[in-house]
């Protein structure tokens, strides 16, 4: 089969554009694959960049460049915002080439993608009011603001992007059933848990804690932070870097947190030998998180979870692999690191539940079947 790839990769590389490279590895092993890529850090910021996401016909004729050049089988579209906007959904209808999406986040109802503003989950834009992401300043410039609620509008009722798609997949049953709820056909979306292809680790009790990710408000950092002080200032690392990492660190100091250490952006090799070694990894977001790709990883290394009851995320400890606690509660969030740090049985139990799980469902061998069945579905259907 030939699978054509398309992605815009962000400015700030994260877990999406990991997956996305990974994908195109799994499929390389039995199939043709090309990737469309697009670097959103190479566009300028303003009215040029926001036209274009809105409707370029030239990039659409770029795409259907590389579809003709390529011939593929099926389109496999990830990220479109804001290189490539409709470009890839207009060039496949054209050429009647079979697309499949990955909903990574909730970019197809919101402006931001997170459903998450002045500090709580959202959900204003769902029926298409999306003025509400400029009343509510949902990203940091007003102008911003404007473009993405009047290109969304622009796809979603004028363009009708939706109908363009043979089959929409979610990495989380969350994200599957708020798709439902939106109104999208259930025969048109599939749950496809992501993958990791990392080497099962022993499940050992650790000596610290962990959170690994974008430091952002709709993580619920702030709340682990004050977490950690409830709980008796365990030993804890916070790996990665973002717009909330001087606040973050500021409120450590007021609280004089000092086993909580900052690490920043650092290397993949070094993140994953950090994860070897840790205790547990904590996810507290107070947003609906929908699959994120460390916590596979984490669980592929025999590592528990502590993760916020939000989005997806209690899924992925709803077998034993971790604790959950209710999103912005400063107390539960305690209790479940104090569970973890204290009780070393609980952490091999839950390692090892974990890494069983991930051996079993987050392996390549079965998300590449998976997307085979829905490369099949997407031709039939078509």
């Amino acid at each position: 089969m030939r699978v054509l790839i398309a992605h815009s990769f962000y400015r700030q590389p994260g877990g999406e554009d990991r997956y996305v490279d990974q994908q195109a590895q799994l499929l390389r092993t039995r199939h043709d694959c090309e990737v469309l890529a697009r670097h959103n850090r190479d566009l300028p910021a303003g009215a040029a960049t926001a036209r274009r996401m809105a409707y370029s016909s030239g990039e659409r004729d770029k795409v259907l460049e590389v579809i003709d050049g390529f011939r593929p089988d099926v389109i496999h579209l990830h990220n479109a915002y804001p290189a490539l906007g409709p470009a890839v959904h207009l060039a496949a209808a054209r050429r009647k080439v079979p697309l499949v999406m990955t909903v990574h986040n909730f970019r197809l109802r919101c402006p931001n993608g997170y459903m998450f503003t002045e500090g709580a989950p959202c959900r204003r834009c769902e029926r298409g009011a999306y003025i509400n992401a400029v009343k509510h300043r949902c990203f940091p410039e007003r102008p911003q603001s404007i473009s993405y609620a009047t290109d969304l509008w622009i796809h979603r009722f004028m363009l009708r992007l939706d109908r363009h798609v043979d089959l929409y997949l979610t990495p989380s049953r969350f994200m599957h059933d708020r798709m439902l709820e939106w109104g999208f056909r259930q025969e048109a979306v599939r749950v496809l848990r992501n993958f990791t292809d990392f080497e099962p680790a022993q499940p050992t009790a650790g000596t610290y804690g962990m959170s690994v990710g974008r430091l952002s408000d709709e993580k619920g950092l702030d709340i682990l932070v004050r977490a950690l002080a409830e709980a008796g200032d365990p030993p804890f690392m916070i790996v990665g870097d973002g717009p909330a990492r001087s606040e973050l660190e500021a409120l450590a100091s007021r609280l004089s947190l000092k086993r909580l250490e900052f690490l920043g952006r650092v290397q993949m090799e070094r993140v994953l030998s950090l994860l070897r070694e840790a205790r547990f990894i904590a996810m507290p977001s107070v947003w609906d998180e929908n699959a994120p790709l460390a916590a596979l990883e984490a669980m592929a290394l025999g590592r528990p979870l502590l993760v916020s009851d939000r989005g997806g995320l209690p899924e992925l400890v709803q077998n034993g692999e971790g604790v959950t606690c209710r999103a912005s509660d400063i107390t539960g969030t305690a209790s479940g690191i104090r569970r973890l740090m204290d009780d070393d049985e609980l952490c091999r139990s839950c390692g090892a539940r974990a890494g069983a799980r991930a051996a079993r469902e987050f392996t390549p061998g079965v998300h590449l079947e998976g997307l085979e069945n829905a490369y099949q579905l997407a031709l039939a259907g078509s």
